[in-house]
C-alpha cells in the first residue's frame, strides 16, 4: 500500500482550495457573539453525528435526537449518534494533541464503539482477516493482514503529522482515504476516519471554530463517496472533498454574515425559537398547544424550554394551573 497514495494537483484542487482559504481568512476577521458561536457549533455537533451515522446506515433524523424522541425500537441506532456527538466533543473539548498517535485513534473507537460492541472489541485494532463487501454480499476490497496494521498506521500518521510537505486540506483527504483503506477496526472505521477527517482539519484551524460539518452533504453523495475511496488514485477523491468544504465554508459564511449584528432571539437554541415563533403566531397558546408540535419530546424537556424563555423574559405566563397560556412579553 502507497502512504500517502498517488495524486495531481490540477488546477481545480488550487482553484478549491483558494476559495476556501478566501473564506477562512474572511470567517477569522469576524467578531461574533459567544452565545452565537455556541449554539452554532451545538448544530453542527448534532448534524455532524447524526449524519456520519446515517452514512452507515443509521435511520435516525436531528430532529429524533434534538427533541429526544422515545423510540423504543432503535436504542442501538440513539447510541450509534450519542458516541459520535461524545467523541467530537471529546476532540473539541481535549484539543486535538501535537502528535496524533496510535493510542488517540484507538481512544476515539473506544468512545465510538461504547455499548456497541463488547468492552474488549472496543479500541483495540482487529487481529483477523476482513474485507469490504458490495450491496450484494460481494467482496470488494481485500483489507491488509492484521499483522501489517500497525505498521501501516504509524506511517499514515507520519504523513498526518508532518506539518510541511502536504497542504493541509489536502493532507486530510489522503489520510481519510488510506485509514478507510488500512481498515484497522472489525467496525468503526469509517466513523473513526471522518473523525481523523475532522482532527486533522482541526489541527490545522480549518474547521472554522468547529462550525464545519459535512457529513450531510457525504451523506446525500454516499455512493460517489464510497466509489472514489476505492480508487488507487486519490485527486478525483480530493476534489471531491474540496467541494464538498468550499460548499460548507460559504454555509458557515452566510449564516455568520447574518448574524453580525443578532437579535436576543439569534441566541436561541432552535427548538426555543420555533416554540417562541408558535407563541408569536397567536395571541395566547397553552401547554398541550405546543406539545402537539412536538409530540416526541418528552414534556419536561418541553417545560423546562418554556420556562427558559419565560425566564429570559421572551414570554409571559398567565395563570399558575396546567391550564395556563402563554403570550409573548410586551
Amino acid at each position: 500500500m502507497k502512504i500517502p497514495p498517488q495524486y495531481t494537483i490540477n488546477n481545480n484542487i488550487v482553484s478549491l482550495l483558494t476559495k476556501i482559504e478566501a473564506n477562512r481568512t474572511y470567517l477569522q476577521a469576524q467578531t461574533v457573539p459567544d452565545k452565537i458561536i455556541d449554539n452554532l457549533t451545538h448544530i453542527s455537533l448534532l448534524k455532524s453525528s447524526v449524519y456520519s451515522a446515517k452514512i452507515e446506515g443509521n435511520s435516525l433524523t436531528p430532529d429524533d435526537i434534538e427533541n429526544e424522541a422515545e423510540i423504543n425500537d432503535k436504542q442501538y441506532e440513539r447510541q450509534e449518534v450519542e458516541n459520535i456527538i461524545n467523541a467530537i466533543s471529546y476532540m473539541r473539548d481535549k484539543g486535538i494533541p501535537d502528535v496524533i498517535d496510535i493510542p488517540y485513534l484507538l481512544q476515539l473507537h473506544k468512545i465510538v464503539m461504547h455499548k456497541l460492541v463488547h468492552a474488549s472489541h472496543a479500541g483495540v485494532l482487529r487481529k483477523e482477516p476482513s474485507a469490504i463487501f458490495d450491496g450484494s454480499g460481494n467482496v470488494i476490497y481485500m483489507t491488509p493482514s492484521p499483522s501489517e496494521i500497525n505498521n501501516l498506521l504509524v506511517s499514515l500518521l507520519s504523513v498526518a503529522n508532518n506539518t510541511h510537505d502536504i497542504f493541509p486540506l489536502i493532507k486530510a483527504a489522503l489520510v481519510h482515504l488510506t485509514f478507510e483503506k488500512i481498515h484497522p477496526f472489525l467496525d468503526g472505521n469509517g466513523r473513526v476516519g471522518r473523525l481523523l477527517f475532522q482532527a486533522i482539519l482541526a489541527k490545522h484551524e480549518y474547521h472554522f471554530k468547529w462550525l464545519l460539518s459535512i457529513e450531510e452533504l457525504l451523506s446525500q453523495k454516499k455512493q460517489t463517496y464510497y466509489t472514489l475511496l476505492d480508487q488507487n488514485d486519490a485527486t478525483e477523491f480530493i476534489v471531491f472533498l474540496l467541494e464538498l468544504l468550499l460548499q460548507e465554508s460559504e454555509r458557515i459564511k452566510r449564516s455568520i454574515t447574518t448574524l453580525k449584528n443578532p437579535t436576543n432571539e439569534d441566541f436561541l437554541l432552535p427548538r426555543r425559537r420555533e416554540i417562541l415563533e408558535i407563541i408569536k403566531d397567536h395571541t395566547m397558546v397553552s401547554f398541550e398547544q405546543i406539545h402537539r408540535r412536538f409530540l416526541k419530546v418528552p414534556g419536561r424537556t418541553l417545560r423546562y424550554d418554556i420556562k427558559q424563555l419565560e425566564k429570559e423574559g421572551f414570554i409571559t405566563k398567565i395563570g399558575a394551573t396546567r391550564g395556563a397560556l402563554y403570550q409573548v412579553k410586551k
